[in-house]
């Protein structure tokens, strides 16, 4: 009878522990469209705040959906630039959308800050309409 529950203890802690890794492993990605963002801000005021506090605004932007407003400086096959230094990276429905010097408003999730080119990136950025 010992050996019986012994071997339902490890079975039931092996299932669980199958269950709570998968769940870890195959998160629900984020829809950064339907987020609501944490920041909205200028693209000239958010590229100051980078260049005056860099480690600091790592640490405030990473990984939140931001919404910006900016122009359009470039535009790639992948993704636009705001203001010389955002890169938004974008489908190809929002990219044919938009055009060189346009003002628009912009929402997506911060990944980051390429020390090495000087550009701050956003990624899943969508256009919002105001």
């Amino acid at each position: 009878m010992n050996k019986r529950k012994f071997f339902y203890f490890i079975s039931v802690l092996v299932v669980l522990s199958v269950v709570i890794g998968y769940n870890y492993m195959y998160k629900n990605h984020r829809d950064i469209s339907s987020e609501k963002a944490k920041f909205v801000i200028e693209a000239s005021d958010f590229i100051k705040e980078y260049n005056t506090a860099l480690e600091r605004s790592i640490t405030k932007y990473l990984d939140k959906t931001i919404q910006l407003k900016g122009a359009i400086t470039d535009i790639d096959a992948e993704s636009f630039t705001l203001n010389k230094m955002i890169i938004c990276y974008a489908d190809s429905i929002t990219l044919k959308s938009i055009k060189r010097n346009s003002i628009i408003n912009v929402k997506g999730r911060n990944i980051g800050y390429d020390e090495l080119l000087d550009l701050i990136k956003l990624d899943q950025v969508t256009i919002i309409n105001n």
